[in-house]
């Protein structure tokens, strides 16, 4: 069930391509801790400071995500043609800056909603040079494992923005999580112009017509039929502990023992991915999340939801790195980000449709309905999967017009 694939170009010295993947890994550990607070916060901020209700929530939340996921094929392409990773990362960090942090001076629910959108829609031009950055140094046979050390070493980050952000929350102000942000962009900013070396990737000056891009689109969407249930169950998580009694800090709590699992996890993991295969990797990466989300809406009390987070985040340190090292491995040379951007606008955009229906039916059907609602698209992902790809032989590999391997990182767990 492995998929191999010749190498696209020569790959860089292990000591030099491990210490750039260190730094992105640093990189990314910082941006984790914005994102994961976000993730966590952002509905419970609007609830409480506007008295909005969940559905309300949830819809700037997903129209959010959904924006900065339509940057995807823009941003991969941008990335490739100009072949330097690190200068778009630059750029979407500074530029988003100011609309974070303006936040806690807004009044009302649509100008906060706004810049929220705004923010992570300039900040998404990077997403997809990181990916690809991570491609650009790690051969065919080690990606699932880079992917997943990136992904390690960012839960450190996501846990430290998670307790940072509930102990100001519960101590000084929820509006405080916004300044926290602020700090967070200006050290990643620091990171990338003092420490990482730009990527020398040739430039690509043409791009792949979409038609001969199937593989990419079926296969993304494959992925992402769990991605609206999961996407969903991720944004209500941080008000469904709530709801069950937990306070800011306790909320902060459930979802560190999440990051704690992927921290300790991840890489391991992802270097499963590498030995069992892609698609194997992502089925049993999907079951598993499907049996946190049983736990999930069976919780009566929210200490029941700290096992249901670590199962769910064991299933995502391996879907993850394998969804993300099967697009790089078929991609053709030069084309690692557009191919990454094309499987990012679908999965991401998806994923951050969920909270939409999902807020939808969490009104009509409440919370075991919201679970469900998840539940059936992770088995419906499942299904795909296996149907199209687990018993298909050589499709399982790249074929010769498709293009050899990419070496030349939305979805939220």
């Amino acid at each position: 069930m492995s998929n191999t694939a010749p190498d696209a170009q020569a790959a860089p010295s292990p000591r030099s391509g491990g210490r750039t993947l260190l730094i992105l890994s640093l990189y990314q550990m910082l941006s984790n801790n914005r994102s994961s607070l976000f993730t966590v916060f952002f509905v419970l901020y609007v609830v409480e400071k506007d008295g909005v209700s969940v559905a309300a929530a949830l819809t700037a939340f997903s129209a959010a995500y959904v924006a900065s996921s339509l940057t995807g094929p823009f941003a991969g392409r941008l990335s490739d043609r100009m072949g330097r990773r690190r200068l778009l990362l630059i750029v979407s960090e500074a530029a988003s800056l100011p609309f974070f942090v303006l936040i806690p001076f807004l009044g009302g629910f649509i100008a906060i909603s706004a810049f929220f959108l705004l923010g992570e829609t300039v900040l998404s031009i990077g997403n997809t040079a990181l990916a690809a950055f991570v491609a650009d140094i790690t051969t065919s046979g080690e990606r699932g494992r880079g992917y997943g050390f990136l992904s390690q070493v960012g839960a450190l980050g996501s846990i430290v923005g998670v307790v940072a952000a509930g102990l100001v929350s519960e101590y000084i102000s929820i509006d405080a999580i916004f300044y926290l942000v602020g700090f967070f962009i200006t050290a990643d900013l620091l990171m990338l112009v003092f420490a990482l070396p730009e990527s020398t990737v040739k430039p690509s000056l043409s791009r792949r017509p979409l038609r001969e891009m199937k593989g990419v689109i079926v296969f993304s969407f494959a992925t992402s039929i769990r991605a609206i249930g999961t996407g969903a169950v991720t944004a209500f998580i941080g008000a469904y502990a709530y709801f069950l009694g937990a306070n800011y800090l306790e909320v902060s709590l459930i979802a560190v023992a999440g990051m704690g699992t992927t921290a300790l996890l991840a890489t391991k993991l992802g270097s499963k991915v590498d030995a069992m295969g892609e698609i194997r990797g992502y089925i049993y990466g999907t079951v598993t999340v499907g049996v946190a989300l049983v736990i999930y809406v069976a919780s009566g009390a929210w200490p029941e939801l700290v096992p249901a987070r670590i199962i769910y985040s064991m299933g995502f340190a391996l879907l993850s790195p394998a969804m993300l090292s099967w697009v790089s491995k078929i991609a053709p040379e030069g084309r690692t980000a557009e191919y990454l951007g094309v499987f990012s606008l679908i999965n991401s955009t998806l994923w951050s449709f969920g909270p939409l229906p999902g807020g939808i039916i969490q009104g009509w059907l409440g919370n075991t309905g919201l679970f469900a609602f998840a539940i059936v698209t992770t088995a419906a992902s499942v299904v795909a999967v296996y149907a199209l790809y687990w018993r298909s032989g050589p499709v399982l590999s790249p074929r010769p017009d498709v293009g050899g391997g990419g070496d030349s990182v939305i979805e939220a767990p």
